[in-house]
């Protein structure tokens, strides 16, 4: 009878072998073997599943996340005989309320940038650029959180102003090009991180700690949540979730279709660039980013009030 931990690591290694990162799904598999004990497949007791998947606090897309990677699981451990039967919930709860990301202002982004001054001490000197340069990196160029913090020195051409991203969502590679001003901004950043050690030459983190390491993702959240409470940024008390530094990304991509709506531009025929621009696969992906603002909904309205008047005058 096959040990649950074994057959967890199979089934990892069947997903990588597809081409799949399945990064944060072979943690959560792991975290369920553990919870679940050393146990064969088929002795694992359904009250135990639905505590793992249930957690603690109310429903979440972490119930839904949770629960369809281990009904992938159980879907490849019945198709090859090495169970009989899921012991995952058969009832599922109501699907939570879509989650509503948070598009910043202007004038909040220039806040969050300002706030960095608190953040320098004689211990921490670089620290207060060191955070304002990711902030400003994201704004300028809607990548993500993980994609910057992962760009090393040789991926910033300041000169020819491009910004390369390797291996990022989906196995990916693509070329960012930047403005003037954010390349000024990342030019100053470049001449006090030469402060700093390089451990692995041009190999080594362009957003850096003090030892020349790539920044911690955690690290740098905690960091942003403080710089949010400074701004006092935040959705209603009730809200289950706060402003995060992803939701930057989706602000520049609202932002840019409100620029393009204030030019005359052909909103339908950027799209597609834009997609391109951010690292999506499809215009699905993108779509997801236009949160309908009041903004973004009245620069839309007036784009249809300028269409239809001809038409109103004429029928």
């Amino acid at each position: 009878m096959m040990r649950l931990h074994d057959l967890v690591e199979a089934y990892i290694a069947f997903k990588r072998s597809l081409g799949m990162r399945f990064r944060s799904q072979s943690a959560l598999l792991r975290a369920y073997s553990r919870a679940m004990g050393d146990v064969a497949v088929e002795e694992v007791r359904p009250e135990a599943v639905l505590v793992f998947i249930t957690g603690r606090g109310p429903v979440t897309t972490r119930w839904m996340d949770c629960y369809g990677v281990l009904a992938g699981f159980y879907c490849y451990a019945i198709t090859r005989g090495f169970a009989t039967m899921s012991p995952l919930p058969v009832d599922t709860p109501k699907h939570p309320p879509p989650f509503i990301p948070y598009v910043y202002t202007v004038d909040e982004l220039k806040r969050l940038v300002a706030a960095t001054d608190i953040l320098e001490t004689p211990l921490s000197p670089l620290l207060a650029v060191t955070m304002r340069s990711p902030l400003l990196l994201l704004y300028g160029t809607g990548m993500r959180i993980g994609e910057a913090l992962s760009l090393t020195l040789k991926d910033v051409d300041l000169e020819s102003r491009v910004l390369t991203v390797r291996d990022a969502k989906f196995f990916k590679t693509r070329v960012v090009p930047i403005g003037t001003r954010l390349a000024m901004v990342l030019s100053d950043y470049l001449s006090r991180r030469r402060q700093l050690p390089f451990p692995v030459g041009s190999d080594s983190a362009f957003l850096a700690t003090r030892t020349g390491l790539h920044l911690d993702y955690k690290r740098v959240n905690k960091l942003f949540c403080r710089l949010r409470r400074v701004a006092k940024i935040q959705r209603e008390s009730t809200a289950r979730y706060q402003p995060r530094i992803h939701d930057i990304r989706h602000a520049t991509a609202v932002h840019r279709i409100i620029a393009w709506y204030r030019a005359g531009a052909d909103v339908q025929r950027l799209l597609p660039q834009l997609a391109t621009y951010l690292g999506h696969v499809d215009m699905r992906s993108t779509q997801q980013y236009l949160s309908m603002t009041a903004e973004l909904l009245q620069e839309a309205s007036l784009r249809f009030e300028r269409y239809a008047q001809p038409e109103v005058r004429h029928a």
